[in-house]
Order: structure tokens, then sequence, then C-alpha cells
């Protein structure tokens, strides 16, 4: 008989937070409180210089966010540590995400992370993954506005609908010719979009 997986309880959190294509991944993660302020400082100086550039490109990436949490709601007292909070939504496989964010900015990881209780760098990626995987969180509700469409499927229907705003506005007052430029001039902007 074959031993259980030890990931399969794991792999059950992974396909409950997932809403058609889109993925959710909520973490926690313990750090020693005399931690806290300093990793507080780097997310506001984070905040003020918006998304990070590199993960800008990653068009699967809906959203990501840190926070850090010293008291949860209903407590009266700060627990004995901070909590570190991961928010993100993207598109595709888990693990390749995880992967991506290892390989992409692993000192930004390591800044974000690396005062975190267990936290086993981001290289290799193998380490790294078991350790998100440890704190991710079963989601008890999540939820797609478009689960069929990537966040890159979403973005270029909007370029497209902003394109037709622009374009052809009220097609109705050009006349044929105007109407043919303005419609070739529209296919010509979005045509990546299609």
């Amino acid at each position: 008989m074959l031993a259980d997986d030890p990931h399969d309880g794991e792999l059950d959190i992974i396909a409950a937070n997932r809403a058609g294509r889109a993925s959710g991944l909520t973490t926690f993660t313990p750090l020693p409180r005399v931690w806290s302020p300093v990793v507080r400082t780097v997310l506001r100086v984070k905040s003020w210089f918006g998304p990070d550039r590199t993960l800008r490109r990653l068009s699967f990436i809906h959203m990501a966010y840190w926070v850090m949490v010293d008291r949860f709601p209903g407590e009266t007292r700060r627990r004995r540590y901070s909590y570190l909070m991961f928010v993100s939504n993207f598109n595709g496989s888990w693990l390749d995400y995880i992967d991506v964010f290892s390989r992409a900015v692993p000192q930004k990881m390591v800044l974000l992370w690396g005062s975190s209780f267990g936290f086993p760098g981001p290289m290799p990626p193998r380490p790294f993954t078991d350790y998100i995987r440890g704190n991710d969180w079963h989601l008890s509700h999540y939820f797609s506005a478009y689960p069929g469409a990537t966040a890159t499927e979403i973005a270029s229907a909007l370029r497209v609908r902003r394109g037709f705003t622009d374009q052809l506005a009220d097609p109705q007052d050009l006349d044929d010719a105007a109407l043919v430029r303005h419609w070739r001039r529209l296919l010509t902007d979005v045509q990546r979009d299609l």
C-alpha cells in the first residue's frame, strides 16, 4: 500500500482558492515583534513607489498586497508575534506563480519575508514554495468577476472598449468615408488586443 502524500491536503487548499482561471493566495507569516516597525516602514516606502516594475510586466498577476497585522479582530491584546499578511490574485499555476516571485525579485522577497520565522530564502525555489504553501490559508469564499478570462485578456478588452469610445463614439454622425477611416484607425490601434 502506498503512503499518503503529505501535500494532498495542501493541494485541496490550492484547488479551493480558485475560481475559473483565477487563483487566490493568502498567507500569514509570523515574525518577531521587534521587526514589525522595520517591515511596516519597508511596506510604507514600497507603497510610495507603487507596484514593482518587474512584477507589473507579469501580466498574469491581478494584484499583490502585503500588510502587517498586530492584532486580529476581536482581540483586546496584541499577540506575541506580528504577522505579515500577503494577499494576491493571479492566473495560472500556484507553483509557477511562487516560482516567479522566487526568481524574478529574490531580493525583495528577502526584504519582505526575511525577518519571518522559518523563512528559507527565495532560492532555491522549492524550500520557498514549501514555506509559502505552509503559510497559505484556505479561503472561505473566493470570487472572480470574470472566471473565464485572464488579467491580460481583461486588460485587452478594456483597451478595445476605450478605442471604440475614442474612435467611434458617435458613428451615426460620420459619413461613410470618415467611418471607414475611424474604423481602420481603431483596428490599427487595438490589433494586438484582438
